[in-house]
């Protein structure tokens, strides 16, 4: 229930929600006015189509918006078509349930585009028409949804490296608020839980980075060469891998003398305080016009940390010359060590392997979807599109998302149902009728990231009313309360019976990714193998660990014993340790032997985690010497041990 009703994003998006609804009302107004009732199949294409708008830079967003309007209006005809013969609706309706919701294999953008697409296909299907009349709502589908296409792309300045530089600008944002909270935390070093605090800043700062990394791979596909400003933007990107690194490293090292409770070196807060402001400039400097007095930082903590506070000041140097040259349009300095874009797409033989989360919510999709639309046949129930439309919305690859949007799903019909109630008692005048749907619909998808209650709340009234005017009546709010409670209670069954994601049961495996992708990295940092395999092993150990907190915190919230979450809690904070201490040993590599002894402690580590076996014992490494950030190391294997062994 508290995560239902959490806020999920810091602000309204006011532009997106002015430009969904006027994709959306424009048609009807137009439909209005011309006593063109077809138009509304327009409106409804321009409104889906600005839902499936992913973000980011123009090429992206266009691609994606028009993949779902082609996907849109052959779902509406084949929907209308297969909606004549109600019992032959039901297999048509599984078979696209399926493919819809298997192309969730290709990413966030895919699994939105596929679940709009499978929508119309519901609400088509629950209200079917002859060939004729079909053709006449896909064409007007596209053509709404191309007029969102339009309006979000082309009537705004197309500048194609303009999301680019936001992107980077706020993954270089992100890393400053990490190193600004740090210097914080070193106010008050011996406060274990305030270090604990910055791991959700190093993850959002990840999460940052790879849209950034997203951002420059569609700028830079489909040109013969790599243009002054992406080549500047791709240094800047490249720089902050290794700065993210090396402050990860950094912060890893104060943690580790505030444990042994010895003073945290001289200015190291202040110098923290001086890298947060630099990394902040620089983010300001991207995607403002004016002129900023970027400097680097002067950085005067002597210590056994001093090595790494040198490191990321010449790594803001660096940035600051990359910013100049963006500017400037020179050649600025080159980059220390790149990486190949774009990696290889995921096919959808990845959705048919043994165990595939993906194939299994596509069936618990199709099976529960048809099940619904068996029901609403059979009790003949008005708008019965609206049962299956809430069981597809409402479904989730895991249970516990299923059970939170089903009650934000239900909670904001029916206070949207009351909502609409009250205004179709209140508002007789068409005018003003229109004016309050089109800010209904503005409001409503301005505040869609921040909470889906809210944005059901506000929808909810904009679609009953529309289909009130059209039925000639006021009783389709009860029937929209009932039938998205139906639709909700069919999903919340589905969720829990069929094929449940058990993260607890997945975490063996993610633990394991997590240690391999470490022994990676280890092996990229010990054996010389060059900054870009580097950089790129230590993002894939941040992708493994975003993995495991991500079930980690699903288990959290579905309120698992304390035993089994206290081990697993460690794993996943140590194996982001692993990293920042293997980053470190780059600056004081242990003796050839001492390193094969560390390779082969995470090798037994990770086939354990795998196996769920009883992890052997770490065999002792005091009789090696060996630099601080190496014994720091097997001190975090010991613990890594440890952990896993509580974990059987």
């Amino acid at each position: 229930m508290r995560g239902s009703l959490a806020i999920e994003a810091a602000r309204p998006q006011w532009l997106a929600g002015l430009r969904a609804a006027t994709a959306m009302t424009v048609p009807l107004i137009v439909g209005w006015v011309a006593r063109r009732p077809e138009l509304i199949w327009a409106g409804l294409g321009g409104w889906l189509t600005m839902l499936s708008d992913p973000g980011g830079p123009y090429p992206t967003r266009a691609s994606a918006m028009g993949t779902f309007a082609l996907m849109g209006a052959a779902a509406t005809l084949a929907g209308g078509l297969a909606g004549l013969t109600p019992w032959a609706a039901i297999p048509a309706l599984f078979a696209f349930a399926m493919i819809c919701s298997l192309i969730r294999v290709h990413g966030d953008t895919a699994a939105t585009i596929g679940v709009l697409a499978l929508t119309m296909f519901c609400i088509t299907e629950g209200s079917p028409a002859h060939l004729a009349d079909s053709l006449v709502r896909a064409g007007m589908f596209v053509a709404g949804s191309f007029f969102a296409i339009l309006l979000a792309v082309a009537v705004w300045p197309f500048r194609p490296y303009h999301p680019v530089r936001a992107a980077v600008a706020a993954s270089w944002m992100a890393v400053g608020d990490l190193a600004a909270a740090a210097a914080k935390v070193a106010s008050s070093p011996a406060d274990a839980a305030a270090w604990e605090s910055l791991v959700p800043l190093r993850r959002r700062a990840r999460d940052a980075l790879e849209d950034a990394r997203e951002a420059l791979a569609v700028a830079r596909a489909g040109r013969d060469g790599e243009t002054g400003r992406g080549l500047q933007l791709l240094v800047l990107y490249e720089i902050l891998e290794l700065l993210l690194g090396d402050l990860a490293a950094l912060l890893e090292a104060l943690r580790a003398r505030a444990e042994r409770h010895e003073p945290l070196p001289p200015r190291a807060g202040e110098a923290l305080v001086e890298i947060s402001r630099a990394l902040e400039a620089i983010a300001e400097a991207l995607v403002e016009e004016g002129s900023y007095a970027l400097a680097a930082p002067r950085l005067e903590a002597s210590s056994d940390s001093a090595l790494l506070f040198s490191r990321v000041e010449g790594e803001i140097r660096q940035a600051v010359e990359s910013v100049q040259a963006l500017r400037s349009g020179g050649a600025g300095p080159s980059p220390p060590g790149a990486l190949s874009f774009p990696e290889e797409a995921p096919s959808l033989r990845d959705a048919f392997a043994k165990a595939s989360t993906e194939l299994r919510h596509a069936l618990r999709v199709a099976l529960v979807a048809t099940l619904a639309q068996f029901l609403a046949t059979a009790l003949r129930l008005e708008r019965s599109y609206w049962v299956t439309v809430t069981v597809v919305l409402v479904l989730q690859p895991h249970a516990i998302a299923t059970v939170r949007r089903a009650l934000q799903r239900a909670g904001g019909t029916v206070i949207g149902g009351l909502i609409a109630a009250l205004i179709a008692r209140h508002v007789r005048e068409p005018l003003a009728l229109g004016a309050m749907l089109f800010g209904l619909a503005w409001i409503a998808v301005s505040v869609r990231r921040i909470n889906y209650a809210l944005f059901a709340a506000l929808v909810t009234p904009v679609f009953v009313l529309l289909a009130e005017t059209n039925a000639g009546g006021g009783h389709l709010t009860r029937i929209r309360i009932l039938d998205t409670l139906l639709g909700g209670t069919l999903a919340l069954v589905g969720a829990i019976a069929l094929w449940p994601t058990r993260d607890l049961e997945r975490m063996p495996a993610l633990i394991a990714a997590v240690l391999r992708a470490d022994r990676a990295y280890l092996d990229a940092v010990l054996h010389g193998k060059g900054p870009a395999e580097a950089v790129a092993a230590r993002r894939r150990v941040g992708l493994a660990t975003a993995n495991a907190e991500a079930a980690l915190q699903r288990l959290i919230a579905e309120a698992m014993p304390p035993a089994r979450i206290e081990p697993l809690m460690a794993l996943v904070a140590y194996g982001r340790r692993l990293s920042a201490s293997i980053t470190a040993l780059g600056a004081a590599p242990p003796s050839s032997e001492y390193a094969a002894r560390l390779e082969g402690i995470l090798d037994a580590l990770a086939d354990a985690a795998q196996s769920g076996a009883p992890p052997p014992p770490v065999p002792p490494l005091d009789d090696l010497p060996a630099p601080e950030p190496a014994q720091r190391l097997a001190r975090q294997l010991r613990v890594v041990q440890s952990a896993l062994a509580r974990l059987g």
